[in-house]
């Protein structure tokens, strides 16, 4: 699986940044994902308000994973960050 590097400009690298300071945590799941060949994204209203920086509570995310794989993954991400 390849992954393009995307030119986010100034406010993309803004709401980045604000989305992983801000929730840790999506990023640890992110790798988790990719260690199992897949990917996650973050999407929706987070993304548009992140790059607007009014970052809310909820994250919604996207996966090319299968739901039994996202569970496995899940389940033992969750166990780890307790």
């Amino acid at each position: 699986m390849s992954a393009e590097k995307v030119n986010l400009g100034a406010a993309g690298e803004l709401a980045i940044r604000s989305l992983i300071d801000r929730a840790p945590l999506a990023s640890s799941l992110a790798e988790e994902f990719k260690k199992e060949g897949f990917r996650l994204a973050l999407v929706g209203g987070p993304v548009r308000d992140a790059i607007l920086g009014r970052l809310g509570n909820d994250l919604d995310f996207t996966t090319d994973a299968h739901p039994h794989h996202t569970k496995k993954i899940l389940k033992a991400w969750a166990d780890n960050t307790r």
